[in-house]
């Protein structure tokens, strides 16, 4: 029996690839540094900014682009659209009295900051995991493990919905069952190469896809 569902955040929930990707490239050709291609950055999605940061530009000063980069989304005022239909879906699963979470490499400025201006209602998720949350990041599963045990539920009773690789990754070393949406980095043809199994379009169909496929009462 599902208790839990817990979210990440960037191309699960808000429609942020593009904009990310314009931010790493503008970033990049401000201070100079060779500008890695959208796939190259997409790969890299769901990691934490520094961690992405040292791996497109090893010799780089890693604390200046962070900066830069973070100073682009507050000085532009850049709004992310959401997922069409991912705030009702969060509704609907939170009726039957699902404990919800997030799990994210973002800090919780940016968490919050994104999720409110794209007209989600953060009260609805009970434990949230940003990048400041932890130690260790995906795909190590201690942000997931955290966020499970602040929700006082199993890993078994618990299920990740995410994008990337690095979700997969995570949710497989915390043992937890994965459900991966089309809307972000992955396709379904690469997903289906790593072994998932649950694929859904966009998160506004998991309320029926919980329903038919895992048994949430």
């Amino acid at each position: 029996m599902i208790k839990a569902v817990v979210f990440d955040v960037d191309g699960v929930l808000i429609d942020s690839s593009e904009v990310i990707v314009n931010a790493y490239q503008s970033t990049a050709r401000k201070l100079r540094l060779n500008v890695p291609s959208r796939q190259e950055i997409l790969d890299l999605m769901g990691r934490p900014l520094e961690e992405i940061t040292r791996t497109l530009w090893p010799n780089s000063d890693t604390q200046l682009y962070m900066k830069e980069f973070r100073s682009l989304f507050m000085g532009e005022n850049l709004v992310i659209p959401r997922i069409d239909g991912a705030p009702n879906a969060i509704q609907e699963i939170k009726k039957p009295g699902v404990k919800l979470g997030l799990v994210t490499g973002k800090i919780r400025y940016f968490v919050e900051k994104h999720l409110n201006e794209a007209g989600f209602d953060l009260t609805m998720f009970e434990v949230i995991a940003p990048f400041e949350a932890t130690q260790k990041h995906k795909p190590n599963p201690e942000p997931l493990l955290y966020v499970i045990n602040n929700l006082h539920v199993t890993s078994e009773e618990t299920v990740y919905v995410g994008d990337a690789i690095s979700d997969y990754e995570c949710a497989k070393n915390a043992r937890v069952r994965y459900i991966a949406v089309l809307t972000g980095s992955m396709k379904r043809a690469e997903l289906e190469e790593l072994g998932v199994k649950n694929i859904i379009e966009s998160v506004a169909d998991l309320p029926e896809f919980l329903k038919e496929n895992i048994n949430q009462p």
